[in-house]
C-alpha cells in the first residue's frame, strides 16, 4: 500500500494579518477563487446581454453606462470603464455606424465628443429591460438595501486598491526582466 504524500506547504500570497487566518492564506486563496468565479458569471451574463442587444461585450458595457447618463465625453466613459479612449472612441464609433449611438460636440467644449442615445438605442433597451430584471435580481438576491451600500462602498475601494496594484505590477515585471 502506497503511503500518502506530503505536502509542501506552498509560500503564503499576502502578508497582512487581516487576510490571514490561524497564519494561513488558506481562507484568502478561497477568496479569491470565488471572486473570479463570480467574475466569470457577469462576464457570462454581461456577454448573453450583448447578445441579446445585438452589440459586443464592451459595446453593451458603453451601451450601459451612456444610457444611463446621456451626452457623456468619451473620456469619461473610458475612465468609468477603465479603458483607453482610444478603445472607447473605435467601439462608439461602431456603434455610431450602426445609429446606436449618436456622437455630438460638447457645447461646452467644442474639442470634445458626447456620445447620446438614439431611438434604436431606446428600443434595444425595452427589449433588454425583462431579461436585465430577472438575471440581475438572480445575481445579487443576497443583497438587501444596506449590504448593498456597503458592498458599493468596498468595491469602490477594490477598483482603486485594483488600479495601485496593477501600476506596482507593472513596475515589478519590469523589475523582474
Amino acid at each position: 500500500m502506497a503511503k500518502p504524500r506530503k505536502r509542501s506547504a506552498a509560500p503564503l500570497t499576502v502578508s497582512r494579518p487581516a487576510l490571514l487566518v490561524d497564519g494561513s492564506d488558506a481562507e484568502f486563496r478561497s477568496f479569491i477563487h470565488d471572486l473570479i468565479a463570480y467574475g466569470h458569471r457577469l462576464d457570462t451574463v454581461r456577454e448573453a446581454f450583448a447578445a441579446i442587444a445585438g452589440v459586443s461585450s464592451a459595446q453593451y458595457e458603453i451601451l450601459m453606462l451612456v444610457s444611463r447618463a446621456d451626452g457623456l465625453p468619451v473620456g469619461e466613459v473610458a475612465a468609468r470603464l477603465h479603458r483607453s479612449g482610444a478603445f472607447i472612441t473605435i467601439e462608439a464609433n461602431k456603434l455610431a455606424e450602426r445609429g446606436v449611438l449618436e456622437k455630438a460636440a460638447d457645447p461646452a467644449d467644442g474639442r470634445r465628443v458626447l456620445l447620446r442615445t438614439t431611438a434604436k438605442t431606446r428600443g434595444i433597451l425595452e427589449r433588454l429591460a425583462p431579461y436585465q430584471v430577472r438575471i440581475n435580481d438572480v445575481l445579487f438576491e443576497q443583497l438587501g438595501a444596506k449590504r448593498f451600500r456597503e458592498v458599493r462602498a468596498l468595491l469602490r475601494e477594490l477598483v482603486a486598491s485594483g488600479e495601485r496594484a496593477a501600476a506596482l505590477l507593472g513596475y515589478l515585471m519590469r523589475e523582474a526582466a
